[in-house]
């Protein structure tokens, strides 16, 4: 199979199974285990996950867990290309390769704007707004635009690519073609300690307990990259990194293994720092 077939048969076999993607996933499809929206999933769900690799024969796995489906893929064998053939698809696929990742990056960028005049538009939180009265926060750092919190999404030069948005449901988007990876948003004065999770509620409720600056790397992917730029900026703080407690799927099929937990002590590893877990009800 050529490599440009790769993720359209990945993808293909996805919908043969009966999930749909409802945001775009051949840039996000890698060997790190993803998660995402599906077509039928209720807002701010993300019940789809897959993992895709492309070395050797390429193989992978996906699912979806409102649909309760868990399935495998192989790409098909195919026969021996000539050294003129493998050379002739090698430069084409590395030209496709640079047109997408041109046209990704252009897409990214055109986003960006919408959300800096998005920022600039929006006013100030309004305490009252249900998601931070569920949650016991104020909202510090955020903006707020009609009954829709947002949350800024910098890049390590503070430069704002994206937006995530925060519904009174505590559905949450982000912004339509909008960058993600290496993104986060730092608030508070920074003394001795910073601290670094997930989610925006948890890094607020933190923040109440303890009065420190915070972080919100907005996914487990993202704690990493988070991490070390904050200790890159701030390098005699004390990192803590809160851990989202993914149990559930160490006994998965598939997954096996707990992708809060394991990417917040990853990170933590990298910055020498620590590693806050919530308690369990079994514990």
């Amino acid at each position: 199979m050529m490599a440009t077939d790769i993720i359209p048969s990945f993808l293909s076999a996805m919908e043969a199974a009966g999930m749909r993607p409802a945001e775009p996933m051949a840039d996000r499809l890698g060997s790190d285990l993803i998660r995402f929206s599906c077509e039928g999933d209720r807002a701010g769900k993300r019940n789809g996950w897959a993992v895709l690799h492309t070395d050797g024969r390429p193989a992978g796995a996906f699912g979806n867990y409102r649909l309760q489906v868990s399935e495998t893929w192989r790409a098909e064998k195919s026969e021996p290309l000539s050294p003129i053939e493998r050379k002739r698809r090698a430069t084409e696929y590395r030209k496709q390769k640079a047109e997408r990742e041109a046209a990704k990056l252009k897409a990214q960028q055109e986003a960006a704007e919408r959300c800096r005049e998005r920022w600039d538009r929006a006013g100030a939180v309004d305490h009252q707004h249900p998601y931070l009265v569920k949650k016991r926060i104020s909202g510090w750092g955020l903006k707020q635009e009609g009954n829709r919190l947002l949350v800024p999404m910098f890049g390590a030069d503070g430069t704002l690519w994206n937006i995530q948005t925060i519904w009174p449901d505590g559905a949450k988007r982000f912004a339509k073609d909008g960058r993600q990876n290496g993104l986060f948003c730092l608030v508070g004065p920074v003394d001795a300690v910073v601290m670094i999770g997930e989610g925006y509620a948890t890094c607020a409720a933190a923040h109440r307990a303890t009065g420190h600056a915070f972080a919100v790397a907005f996914s487990a992917g993202n704690l990493m990259v988070t991490a070390m730029a904050i200790a890159a900026g701030y390098p005699d703080c004390d990192l803590v990194i809160f851990a989202d407690d993914d149990a559930h799927l160490v006994d998965h099929p598939t997954i096996k293994r707990n992708v809060g937990l394991e990417d917040a002590r990853a990170a933590a590893q990298a910055v020498g720092g620590r590693v806050a877990l919530p308690p369990r009800e079994d514990m």
